[in-house]
């Protein structure tokens, strides 16, 4: 952790940090496989079927998505839904129940 977030986390919490990290690495993994497979941030809306604000508030890191948006994400976006934000494939996921 850098002195600048152990600063915030001390004013903050811990906790708050590492949510607002767990968000971060969330939002720019949505807006990689987005790009990754030529979506417009409008065309992963309308496939998902949220509005397009949704997802510019997401990859800005203005909005945390709901579980429900994350699904519908992960669907159209063809990659597992993780739940702590780091990258895997969907045989690691299951492997692991």
């Amino acid at each position: 952790m850098s002195d600048y977030i152990r600063k915030y986390a001390d004013l903050t919490g811990k906790d708050h940090v590492e949510n607002l990290q767990w968000e971060g690495r969330v939002a720019a993994q949505i807006k990689k496989h987005r790009k990754k497979i030529g979506y417009s941030q409008q065309e992963l809306a309308d496939k998902a079927g949220i509005p397009k604000s949704t997802i510019g508030r997401i990859e800005a890191g203005l909005t945390s998505p709901r579980t429900e948006t994350l699904y519908k994400l992960s669907r159209v976006l063809g990659i597992p839904f993780v739940i702590d934000g780091t990258e895997g494939t969907q045989e690691d996921e299951y492997s692991k129940a």
